[in-house]
């Protein structure tokens, strides 16, 4: 049994580059495959790297404390990664839920907002890591 709702496939692109001064540097997608029936949210996932699992929080939505309502983003914040991905093809598996894209009054809210939903995903995917041991799917965090 998988441990993931559904996947995506995409290439990484440059964004706005508004994550990187917020200290959340985002890997935004460019979907190769199919566009996933989720909500506007916020989700634990793994991505798949040239190989490599790389546990992160992806945001799909409109932004709505940057004003972004033109088109939905799919933004992953790959956790305790530094390498530069920009036009690499990645495979993001999504785990679960962790909340919905809402509007925040300001930066510093969003933030520290971001900062819980990192500590969830990482406890979340610890959780699932030491049930899953024999599965060589998910990573260790």
């Amino acid at each position: 049994m998988n441990s993931f709702i559904t996947s995506i496939h995409g290439t990484v692109i440059l964004g706005k580059q508004i994550g990187r001064t917020i200290g959340f540097p985002t890997a935004n997608l460019r979907l190769l495959s199919e566009i996933p029936k989720l909500d506007y949210g916020v989700y634990g996932v793994i991505v798949d790297w040239k190989g490599s699992k790389i546990p992160g929080i992806m945001n799909i939505g409109i932004r709505p404390t940057f004003h972004d309502h033109s088109e939905v983003s799919y933004e992953v914040h790959l956790l305790d990664f530094d390498e530069h991905i920009y036009h690499e093809n990645i495979n993001v598996e999504i785990c679960f839920p962790v909340r919905e894209e809402r509007f925040f009054n300001d930066i510093s809210e969003l933030v520290k907002q971001i900062h819980s939903d990192v500590a969830y995903v990482r406890e979340k995917l610890r959780f699932i890591d030491r049930s899953n041991q024999n599965n060589k799917h998910v990573v260790h965090v």
